[in-house]
């Protein structure tokens, strides 16, 4: 049963008198917990006239496609825990206990990559992802993902954040802001994001209304591609025979290419694809490069384009990277350090970075260039140590890696003789 349904049936019958209704008669309806009223109200709220909401938006080929892309993206990223030392050396700070939970287990029931895709999903479709801090004497010890639609982000008059988390039971819990992971990219309040749905209503929902368009076509729609016509009226026999001819002689994939011999006066037409149906399927592109604008991935991505892969697609690429995922690092790496780090931590030197090299590497051979310039190949100044180089590659550290002098290691990244050996 709808919402108009529930709501009208709550209504007692109207007297013989006339209204004359009691006042204990009519139920308290709550709007904002009512089932299907929030769809109903959103509904109404785009140009396009379709229900908004995350079930919709994400039966959407191209909302799912970014989305999958950038969570995606976020969720493999190396996410490790740095230590900046007195002299500017960097390492990883793999004896913490907030190491553990970045890159490995952030709670029982799942490992990084899965929980950083969720939380990065939500972030993308609700505007705010929300996790509970599991500490154990003051050391973060999990990560809880939370439903955004069970928890209200509240500010007090002091400016300080609480979060209302509703349970299955009907309970509210209110959490402190130091207790609570939260994630979100775009705001109008400063401490709560805007969820995509709401924000772009209209593309989304026009979106929609393009793709039931094209099923209710080919659910409804007549698929002509041949007609045979005639100025004269064949009779039931001829009929008969045309339709046996077509479905035997002329039927399945075996009789395909064949010549079509009509009688009495029949003429082929090819039936081309009319303005109305091109008119369409330009509407549906267009929204599919909407929504790339939308979440700021470039068309190709969405397989929307016939750009060549190649050296093009590796700009691409390298846009994506700075544009549409490096908010998102920035936002995570901070709110990483804001909460889940105290401040004489922060002070220390510890700080969360993303490995966005990960993306970036290109082919062996552009390493091979760009590691044998960093150590000094070929008359080129050195500016990283050879153990930073093999550190890019996965190699393990080499005894006479860690000194900024040429040819230490015999001037190349792992041609030492141990390393031949």
């Amino acid at each position: 049963m709808g919402f108009l349904d529930r709501f009208f049936s709550w209504m007692p019958e109207p007297s013989a008198n006339g209204p004359n209704y009691p006042l204990q008669a009519y139920s308290t309806i709550d709007l904002a917990n009512d089932v299907g009223f929030p769809d109903f109200m959103r509904g109404g709220a785009n140009i396009a006239g379709a229900v908004v909401n995350r079930k919709a938006v994400m039966r959407n080929a191209s909302v799912k496609r970014c989305v999958n892309l950038l969570s995606n993206s976020i969720g493999m990223l190396p996410l490790p825990l740095m230590r900046e030392g007195q002299g500017g050396e960097r390492e990883k700070a793999k004896e913490h206990p907030l190491y553990n939970v970045l890159t490995s287990r952030p709670n029982s029931w799942q490992n990084a990559f899965q929980f950083r895709k969720l939380m990065q999903r939500r972030a993308l479709i609700d505007g705010d992802s929300f996790a509970l801090v599991l500490r154990s004497r003051d050391a973060v010890t999990g990560l809880v993902p939370l439903d955004p639609d069970k928890v209200k982000v509240e500010q007090n008059s002091d400016w300080s954040v609480i979060y209302k988390v509703s349970n299955s039971a009907g309970g509210e819990r209110i959490v402190k802001d130091a207790d609570m992971f939260h994630l979100y990219g775009d705001t109008d309040n400063g401490y709560s994001g805007i969820a995509l749905i709401d924000e772009a209503a209209d593309v989304l929902g026009l979106s929609i209304q393009a793709d039931k368009a094209a099923a209710k076509l080919f659910k409804h729609g007549a698929l002509i591609r041949d007609v045979l016509t005639t100025d004269k009226k064949l009779s039931p026999t001829a009929i008969a025979n045309l339709k046996s001819q077509l479905s035997g002689e002329f039927g399945g994939a075996e009789q395909a290419s064949r010549t079509l011999v009509a009688e009495e006066g029949l003429k082929y037409q090819n039936v081309l694809t009319n303005a109305r149906e091109s008119q369409h399927l330009e509407t549906r592109g267009h929204q599919i490069e909407e929504i790339a604008r939308i979440f700021g991935v470039p068309r190709p991505f969405l397989m929307m384009d016939d750009t060549s892969w190649g050296s093009g697609i590796e700009q691409l690429g390298i846009y994506f990277v700075q544009y549409g995922l490096s908010p998102w690092f920035v936002a995570w790496e901070q709110a990483i350090s804001r909460t889940l780090l105290t401040e004489d931590e922060r002070r220390s030197g510890l700080y969360p970075k993303f490995n966005e090299r990960a993306l970036l590497r290109g082919s062996m051979t552009d390493q091979a260039e760009f590691l044998s310039k960093m150590v000094g190949s070929g008359g080129s100044p050195q500016i990283m140590m050879q153990n930073e180089a093999r550190g890019l590659l996965d190699l393990p550290e080499h005894p006479d890696g860690n000194s900024l002098s040429n040819g230490a290691m015999g001037g190349a990244v792992g041609t030492t003789g141990q390393d031949q050996a």
